[in-house]
């Protein structure tokens, strides 16, 4: 498979609506990147190591991202601030769907993580702190979870 291929593929995916076969090839090409099978030209070796390391959903929403937009969507003019909130607002859009189709979506974050960990009781601005009445847990906004 070419570079151009790939990334072919991808827009088709994200065309048909995230398929259950689209969502299997998504699956396949995180797995690949990840393992460093599939390495393409978007993606400088540094970027192709950070982004593994941030797991399988990471690679696969940074694909989406990383996905050309149809200019059609794009109607602002060239260069213009307009026009980079609009392409930012389709890469929104995209992961989001592909994410809710997936199963990996959440709608209510804080109500999420307050089932899983307990009452809030602090934040900062890199943390939040829970107490599920045992242990303390903090989460980072980095996404790591660290009980006290």
């Amino acid at each position: 498979m070419t570079n151009q291929d790939f990334w072919t593929s991808i827009g088709q995916i994200i065309t048909d609506g995230f398929t259950s076969e689209g969502l299997a090839i998504l699956d396949k090409y995180g797995e690949q990147f990840i393992s460093g099978r599939l390495v393409y030209k978007r993606f400088s070796p540094a970027e192709q190591h950070g982004c593994s390391a941030g797991g399988e959903t990471h690679v696969i929403a940074s694909l989406l991202a990383a996905a050309e937009i149809a200019t059609d969507k794009l109607t602002a003019p060239i260069g213009s601030f307009k026009r980079e909130l609009q392409y930012a607002s389709e890469q929104e859009k995209r992961i989001e769907t592909w994410a809710r189709k997936s199963g990996c979506w959440i709608d209510n974050v804080s109500a999420f993580l307050s089932r899983q960990f307990g009452e809030r009781i602090a934040e900062g601005g890199e943390a939040q702190i829970y107490d599920n009445g045992a242990t303390l847990i903090m989460k980072s906004n980095f996404y790591k979870t660290e009980k006290h």
